[in-house]
């Protein structure tokens, strides 16, 4: 790596010359124009602006990748912006991807080359007088670009077109006619005075020095890709997919294959899946067929052939599909899974299966159902590492082959475990997917319930109760206190204590002669509800007996996961070697 700064003339030349470009991975141009200007204000008052994070091309490394989105027009800029530069710092010969800058390599040459497709950045010579000194950036403005190209002056010569900033003669000239004619000058030490500050001004323009950060154009994709989450000023992370759609495009061209297999199955949309999956899937697929060890690293993703993508692509994206659709099957939804590492391994099994010309259902749907909760309701699980997703995938197709079960891993929860569990905890999330698979009817309408119910997370206690009770909110965030219901009946119950809705619905209930059927509502949804309707059980709905029920509910909440993944429930809080390392 080899950090170095470039003039903004040789800069210009590069965008010019199109041998700065632009990878596939990296978003549209898409600052507004608020921020082109306060990075001409910066650039005008030598402030840093950050380093520019370049990558020679090389054969071992070849991205697709798009030229700098500027449209230079015939004529601009004028030869002589571009022709006194140093001749160390030209190589004509050398092709750059740009891996971080590319919003402000563009703004630098839609400004400076007059090449932005819609306006044109003008600097109004009175403001700099008036306004630079106070650090405000209104000096800098634009016009909409009409049919013809815009004149390098404007409004009585007082607006100067950018680009002309940079022709130190031309610049002195025009800058000379509007003080002297003007008008807005006159006195004669005003006229030399502002004539020298402007001067100074576009002088620190043109002589504006970018640091320069290059990669060394041997590194490998592993340690190319690390250098840019490392140093990426604005945090974006560089995902295998994005790396993918430059390396193979344009055939095949993964984001239109990707848009295509969303727009075909709305379930990968719903649940925010990325792209990388579906790669995943050939990779483990792709495997199992040559009989090599399976593996969805960056480096088997982006080592998969075209021709294996192209095949490939419709089937995983359809087995990825169904996969989604089977954890909705279990009570997830958008927002609510746990994990998906699990869903991707078991959407490469259904993959491989359906090659096979098996129809891809589970031998034992309760033992997979089992084995799926126990993966998801363990400490750690959102942060599976890959070696998890191709052991799962490895024992769940051996099963599916006809071998043996695969090992149904122990999950250490008990009644402190559950109190202490919140929505950022994946874990919370697996209960809140067994709550929705598991939960017949809704608690207070006694609608049924199924995978395309709308259903939202309440609080069984509100959780304002803290603004007058002392029950930290925490406390009241915890599962214990939340139950999934229709959405109508959140809404019908608002921000009511479960004493009074509770209550109203066991009172009804009993003129009504359909305790039973209450009763049964409250045990499914694991209200703790032995004595319904007695005073003492209108006493555990009091805030009173806040701490109580929370304990009385973890007990019940137990119960179901026990229900579920059976003996496979280990009392017990969790171990500090039970956490997974994050991948």
């Amino acid at each position: 790596m080899q950090t170095t700064s470039t003039s903004l003339g040789v800069l210009l030349r590069r965008v010019m010359e199109k041998t700065l470009t632009i990878p596939q991975f990296q978003r549209e141009f898409v600052w507004r124009e608020a921020q082109v200007r306060s990075l001409v204000d910066s650039i005008s008052r030598s402030y840093p602006i950050g380093s520019l994070l370049l990558l020679d091309k090389n054969p071992n490394l070849e991205l697709a990748s798009r030229s700098v989105t500027a449209h230079i027009q015939s004529g601009a800029p004028s030869d002589a912006i571009l022709s006194d530069l140093p001749e160390s710092e030209l190589h004509p010969d050398v092709l750059s991807y740009i891996l971080d800058g590319q919003q402000r390599i563009t703004s630098i040459g839609r400004v400076f080359l007059n090449a932005d497709p819609k306006k044109a950045y003008y600097f109004d010579l009175k403001r700099i007088i008036e306004e630079h000194g106070s650090e405000e950036t209104t000096w800098i403005r634009t016009r909409v670009r009409g049919k013809n190209p815009p004149p390098e002056r404007k409004d009585r010569n007082r607006l100067l077109r950018a680009d002309v900033s940079l022709d130190q003669r031309k610049a002195e000239i025009f800058v000379n006619e509007y003080i002297e004619d003007s008008g807005d000058f006159p006195d004669r030490g005003q006229r030399w005075e502002a004539l020298a500050y402007i001067k100074g001004v576009f002088e620190t323009i043109r002589n504006y020095k970018i640091p320069i950060v290059s990669l060394d154009r041997e590194g490998g994709v592993e340690s190319i890709c690390r250098v840019f989450e490392t140093i990426n000023s604005t945090g974006t992370r560089l995902g295998t997919f994005d790396l993918a759609v430059a390396r193979f495009f344009p055939d095949p061209d993964l984001r239109e294959l990707w848009e295509q297999a969303r727009d075909a199955h709305d379930v990968l949309r719903d649940f925010g899946v990325e792209g990388e999956r579906i790669l995943q899937v050939l990779a483990l697929t792709n495997a199992q067929e040559r009989a090599m060890y399976p593996q969805v690293s960056r480096k088997a993703q982006l080592s998969l052939s075209p021709e294996t993508i192209n095949a490939g692509w419709s089937s995983a994206a359809a087995t990825l599909a169904d996969a989604y659709l089977y954890a909705r099957s279990l009570g997830a939804r958008p927002g609510t899974l746990p994990n998906h590492n699990v869903v991707t391994a078991i959407a490469a099994v259904k993959n491989v299966l359906r090659l096979q010309g098996q129809d891809g259902e589970w031998l034992d749907p309760d033992f997979v159902k089992r084995w799926y909760f126990s993966k998801v309701l363990r400490a750690g699980s959102s942060q599976a590492s890959n070696y998890r997703i191709t052991q799962d995938f490895s024992d769940l197709l051996a099963y599916s082959l006809g071998g043996a079960r695969p090992a149904v891993e122990d999950v250490k929860m008990d009644v402190g475990v559950v109190r202490r569990l919140r929505p950022a905890d994946a874990r919370y999330k697996a209960l809140q997917c067994m709550f929705a698979s598991t939960i017949r009817e809704d608690l207070i309408s006694g609608r049924m319930i199924d995978a395309s119910s709308r259903l939202e997370d309440h609080h069984i206690f509100p959780r304002n109760a803290h603004k007058r009770h002392p029950i930290p909110v925490e406390h009241l965030d915890s599962i214990c206190n939340r139950i999934y219901v229709l959405a109508e009946s959140n809404r019908a119950i608002g921000e009511a204590y479960p004493r009074q809705y509770l209550r109203e619905q066991v009172d009804r209930a009993e003129r009504q002669g359909t305790l039973g059927a209450v009763r049964r509502r409250l045990r499914d949804c694991m209200i703790p509800c032995d004595d319904v309707g007695s005073a003492n059980w209108v006493r555990s709905l009091e805030v009173s007996s806040f701490d109580s029920f929370c304990e009385s509910r973890a007990r019940l909440i137990l119960g179901r996961v026990r229900e579920v993944i059976g003996s496979s429930l280990k009392d017990g809080p969790i171990g500090e070697d039970e956490q997974e390392e994050e991948d």
